[in-house]
């Protein structure tokens, strides 16, 4: 059994083009026969009629008769390639161009072919009329008839081989070479053709094979027709995606244990300093535990956010859709850390109107805006202004815009594309409660689970916004 793509192509191919030649061949055979059969039956006609008036001359002349016999039949019967016979009134065979002498079945059957076109003709003791007149196939033979004028009730019946026989001796020899040239033609074409086909997707295979066994530095190359094209390009789409996804996996892993080492590295060494008595005095022993204990929170905080944000980018985290007040959400949120602000003296401005309701999962929502909040207040600046506000935007579907601007100290531009990546912080991250580089990932993937957009622009030293576009609650469910 033929295992590869090519081989079984080619395969194909030679099968397809064979049964396709042979069969044009033969097909060809029997119209042409057909013609030949009909173009033999008028030249035996003619040819019948001819004899019939040269046999007649012989015969209306006494002395030429017995050439009858022995010499004139045999020779017209070779020139002519036909056999020769005078069949009497009596249905006796009266002279015959060949020595042996016809079967007892031919001769019966000549009989009845002679009496048929007698019949036809409408008079039953010959063939009447001096037309020739096709009788017929008897044993291979195509038979004519002609009356003989000069002998009453006597019939020239003249025997050619059969035309189909003959044109078949002559057109399949022919024929089989025809078949053979082209077959050995096809097979040189169909090879040509089964390499352009399955070269790319052999290629393509070896490609896989290399990326299977590790290189993800592969590229599938090479054309072809528009079908191996496509999956050319959508494969190394498809290994693009793939070694950013292990490339993201590695980053993951080792931001996980560069975020992991600070905490572990102090829990270990102060706790090493506890159970060796290092430490003198209760203050030593209570400081001791306390940087535990904030270390271990930050940790657990910390995998906290990352299962978080693992379970919004697989879809694991089952959306609960219901109408969400904008204002009682800012509100919320800006109660949280309204004594920092005032210790901060940061210039709050809140545009939320209370008929703007969007329609997502409240937890999540309230959850991202707090992410941006909390980012605005980590990274700005004393005195500061923030701003929240919203609005309704026109189209369809309802939308609407959830703004958080400050004016704090802005983003550089070469920072602002990597804000919304996993772990990424700017040189002016000062740590705190979402200082892993998670928090505006969160907001991007919560945002982007409601059917929203985020969008961040930020002038250096001026400030920086970032907008929210929320699906609005239309009061359906």
């Amino acid at each position: 059994m033929i295992r590869s793509l090519r081989g079984r192509l080619f395969a194909s191919f030679v099968v397809v083009v064979f049964v396709m030649v042979t069969t044009t061949a033969f097909a060809a055979v029997w119209p042409i026969a057909h013609a030949q059969r009909v173009l033999q039956e008028r030249q035996l006609e003619e040819l019948t009629g001819q004899i019939a008036v040269g046999v007649d001359a012989v015969y209306r002349r006494p002395g030429l008769r017995p050439l009858l016999d022995e010499e004139l039949l045999h020779e017209l019967g070779e020139r002519t390639g036909t056999r020769l016979l005078i069949m009497g009134p009596q249905e006796q065979i009266l002279a015959d161009s060949a020595e042996e002498p016809l079967p007892a079945v031919t001769r019966a059957a000549l009989r009845d072919q002679v009496n048929r076109v007698s019949r036809a003709e409408g008079d039953p003791r010959g063939v009447r009329g001096s037309a020739a007149r096709f009788a017929g196939q008897v044993g291979g033979y195509y038979v004519a008839v002609a009356p003989l004028g000069s002998v009453p009730g006597s019939t020239l019946i003249v025997l050619a081989p059969a035309p189909t026989r003959l044109l078949l001796r002559i057109l399949l020899p022919g024929l089989g070479l025809a078949v053979l040239a082209g077959l050995a033609v096809s097979l040189a074409v169909t090879w040509f053709l089964s390499r352009s086909i399955a070269g790319p997707i052999a290629r393509l295979a070896a490609v896989a094979d290399a990326i299977a066994a590790g290189d993800l530095t592969r590229q599938a190359t090479g054309g072809g027709p528009d079908e191996v094209s496509r999956l050319v390009r959508s494969f190394n789409t498809m290994v693009g995606n793939l070694r950013r996804l292990v490339e993201g996996q590695r980053n993951l892993l080792a931001n996980v244990a560069h975020e992991l080492r600070t905490p572990l590295t102090v829990i270990q060494g102060y706790a090493q300093a506890v159970r060796e008595g290092l430490l003198h005095g209760e203050d030593e022993r209570e400081e001791a535990l306390r940087l535990i204990a904030e270390e271990s929170e930050r940790a657990a905080r910390l995998l906290t956010q990352l299962l978080h944000l693992t379970r919004l980018e697989t879809g694991q985290v089952r959306l609960e859709r219901q109408p969400v007040a904008l204002a009682a959400l800012v509100q919320r949120v800006v109660t949280r850390h309204r004594l920092t602000i005032q210790r901060r003296a940061i210039e709050l401005q809140i545009d939320v109107p209370e008929s703007l309701t969007a329609a997502g999962d409240p937890e999540l929502l309230e959850q991202a805006l707090e992410n941006l909040v909390q980012n605005a207040l980590v990274h700005g600046r004393d005195g500061m202004t923030l701003a929240l506000s919203a609005e309704r935007l026109p189209g369809d579907p309802p939308r609407l815009q959830l703004t958080v601007r400050d004016t704090g100290p802005g983003i550089p531009p070469e920072v602002l594309p990597h804000i919304f990546d996993r772990f990424y912080r700017g040189s002016s991250d000062k740590g705190g409660p979402n200082g892993f580089g998670l928090g505006l990932a969160i907001v991007r993937e919560i945002v982007t689970l409601h059917g929203g957009a985020i969008e961040a622009t930020s002038t250096p030293g001026e400030g920086t916004t970032f907008t929210l576009l929320l699906p609005a609650d239309t009061g359906q469910d």
